[in-house]
């Protein structure tokens, strides 16, 4: 990206990223969006206090196109959250394209020329490869949540399994 969108799209970054986080806030019910916007103490509330630093991030590393390593940094810590909170895999993932979205609504009388238009392009391709990256983020979690369902559950068998054995022996059955 030439450095005159990548700066337009910086110096936009304030809003964008705020809108970003709004739209994100939407995914939720009202009543949780209302606490995750307006609670400042990341103690009481963990999660707004992390997507919305991430959410900027994410926007700087993809609008500068670093590299794979920061931007899965960021939608881990965004996506781990959501997957835990149950997200189908089209809600864990899709708030990357609602920033397609915000970014040419942004940046339009910007974006006018053929060239700014190759680049608005190439941003965005970036952010469909992100979303391919969220997905495996997301089912990378998501194996992680199930594998500890399964031990837990194993768990909980053999223990069942040692109270009925225990109480065989102790001839209570």
């Amino acid at each position: 990206m030439t450095n005159v969108l990548q700066e337009t799209m910086l110096q936009h970054k304030s809003t964008i990223v705020d809108l970003w986080f709004q739209a994100v806030l939407a995914t939720y019910p009202a009543d949780t969006a209302k606490y995750l916007a307006g609670e400042s103490d990341q103690f009481q509330n963990p999660v707004g206090r992390t997507i919305q630093p991430a959410l900027e991030n994410l926007f700087v590393a993809l609008v500068k196109g670093e590299d794979q390593g920061r931007v899965r940094s960021s939608l881990d810590s965004i996506i781990r959250i959501r997957a835990v909170q149950d997200f189908a895999p089209s809600g864990a993932v899709g708030f990357l394209f609602q920033l397609k979205k915000l970014l040419r609504e942004q940046v339009a009388a910007e974006t006018s020329s053929e060239d700014r238009q190759a680049e608005l392009r190439a941003l965005e391709d970036r952010i469909d490869e992100a979303a391919l990256l969220a997905f495996d983020v997301y089912m990378s979690c998501r194996e992680q949540i199930f594998s500890i369902r399964i031990k837990e559950n194993k768990a909980q068998m053999a223990q069942l399994l040692r109270h009925r054995t225990d109480e065989k022996i102790e001839g209570r059955q």
